[in-house]
């Protein structure tokens, strides 16, 4: 498999662990979407023809311009997310009557990427994303259940969205529902002691079907993670109560996809993904350290001219 550019390792005296590479992974999610296809017709689902730079530039530029129309909204913590959420949506298609998948962004300030990604998904109109936080609108600050049938959970009281996905993971267990729950934390929301009282829990029911991805951004509202409250080391602390973890690049959605994806099949407890991602989703334009950001019409602009060009 090593000739055929599948997997790399080391050489004698120089040992390193086994890992696919890019093509190896692209066999691998070939082989498995194979598997599960039950007609000729469905083998189209197994091409992975898509452009997720595409993608996620023209969610970038909605996130933007949902921010830059409502002169409010957390923009840098949204471009952090939006990668992952775009992960979990192509991966699963949670919260919709076709699926069994259970999404809650317990980090409910970044919004603005939820609807983004909704829209690109055409669950929302692009028209709507211009009401953010207008009165009267159904894209609020914060994800709100009343107004959107598609969130399964109103957020915004940071640490509580775990415990909640603890408890759906349970009730699907106890009514033999399948289905995976996928919980999308802050790291500075880490901080509250809610988080690690339902991993605790999560532990100990052995839900293997519920997910944590930590958006591993290293910033909260008073600064970096590391100098208001070490969180270091966090892949360590997940492990001790014993949930699986995985560490990935989060600017990389084609990583996201191939780990939910596997996490999908092959599950045995509870999983924590850490996701290492930037507050400015790759615009350099926008200050990655900055707590909040309303960009102007000129960067709005030049970021959806990006796109177009």
């Amino acid at each position: 498999m090593k000739e055929e550019g599948l997997v790399e390792y080391g050489r004698v005296g120089e040992p390193r662990p086994i890992k696919l590479t890019e093509a190896g992974k692209i066999v691998l999610d070939l082989i498995d979407c194979d598997e599960k296809v039950n007609d000729v017709s469905d083998r189209q689902k197994c091409t992975f023809d898509e452009d997720y730079g595409e993608l996620l530039s023209q969610v970038r530029s909605k996130i933007v311009f949902e921010v830059y129309q409502a002169k409010m909204g957390h923009l840098p913590s949204s471009l952090s997310s939006a990668n992952i959420i775009a992960a979990v949506f192509k991966v699963f298609k949670p919260n919709s009557v076709e699926s069994k998948n259970s999404f809650i962004l317990s980090k409910g300030h970044a919004a603005p990427a939820l609807y983004a990604i909704m829209a690109q998904e055409g669950i929302l109109s692009e028209y709507e994303l211009a009401s953010l936080c207008s009165i009267g609108s159904r894209l609020q600050g914060h994800p709100d259940k009343r107004f959107l049938a598609e969130v399964m959970v109103s957020t915004g009281s940071l640490g509580q969205g775990l415990s909640i996905g603890v408890g759906i993971a349970i009730g699907k267990k106890l009514r033999n529902v399948g289905g995976k729950v996928v919980v999308l934390l802050g790291d500075g929301e880490l901080e509250e002691g809610q988080i690690w009282e339902a991993a605790m829990s999560a532990a100990a029911n052995n839900l293997d079907n519920l997910i944590a991805i930590v958006d591993r951004n290293f910033y909260q509202m008073n600064g970096s993670t590391e100098e208001v409250k070490r969180l270091e080391p966090l892949a360590g602390k997940w492990k001790s109560f014993g949930w699986d973890v995985l560490e990935v690049d989060g600017g990389r959605v084609d990583e996201l996809v191939s780990i939910l994806r596997e996490i999908g099949n092959r599950q045995s407890k509870p999983t924590a993904i850490i996701a290492f991602t930037e507050r400015n989703g790759g615009i350099e334009s926008i200050d990655r350290k900055a707590f909040y950001y309303i960009p102007t019409y000129e960067e709005y602009a030049r970021i959806r001219g990006k796109r177009n060009g």
